[in-house]
């Protein structure tokens, strides 16, 4: 059976939507992930069997083919760990839902818990007006939520995840937050260029 489940590539700030595609057919068991994946996302199938399997699921017993449209764009990134997990789930027919509505961004760890990944902001914001709702690793919630526009749901586990789209449990989007009102409660103290990473031929023309 053939899947389908949308996330998001960066290139550079810039975000474009990439759909997971997940197709079981019978033949030798193996999973191959095809897209111009690089090495985090190759690593993926040994983080999503583990997580699947931790997290109550059957993991098939079949040949996988995972393929990241569009093809000539590089994938980088861990975020796609959880939407290749639901894209498995939902081929294999353990989750009846409809996910044409969501992106989906986080990184599986052996046990199924979703942990943060870097980039969220700019993947919400590259699918505002295009894709209604966003599931991010529950750490990313508040900064998914200042994107105006779009649902936001914070999720710590693959077994949470999988409940609340099969309508078995409910989760409420997170209240969209004003950055203007964000910045304003920092006191001048708390701004910090330590807190930037790189970008020191910036900080020093500031």
């Amino acid at each position: 059976m053939l899947s389908k489940v949308h996330t998001v590539a960066l290139n550079g700030i810039n975000g474009e939507i990439v759909v997971v595609e997940v197709d079981i057919n019978r033949g030798l068991p193996r999973m191959k992930v095809v897209g111009l994946p690089d090495t985090a996302v190759k690593e993926a199938r040994e983080r999503v069997k583990s997580a699947i399997k931790n997290s109550g699921f059957d993991f098939p017993i079949a040949r996988i083919i995972i393929n990241l449209a569009p093809a000539d764009l590089k994938k980088e990134g861990s975020h796609f760990d959880l939407p290749i997990a639901l894209g498995i789930l939902a081929a294999s027919e353990q989750l009846n839902a409809d996910l044409s509505e969501y992106i989906f961004l986080g990184e599986l760890s052996l046990e199924g818990q979703v942990r943060e990944v870097d980039g969220v902001l700019p993947s919400v914001l590259a699918v505002r007006g295009r894709v209604p709702k966003a599931v991010v690793p529950y750490n990313n919630r508040t900064e998914g939520a200042l994107v105006s526009g779009v649902e936001v749901y914070g999720v710590k586990s693959l077994r949470e995840i999988v409940a609340f789209l099969s309508g078995e449990e409910e989760l409420l989007p997170e209240k969209p937050l004003d950055i203007t009102e964000i910045v304003r409660e920092k006191s001048d103290e708390e701004l910090d260029f330590a807190d930037v990473a790189g970008q020191a031929v910036a900080k020093r023309a500031l």
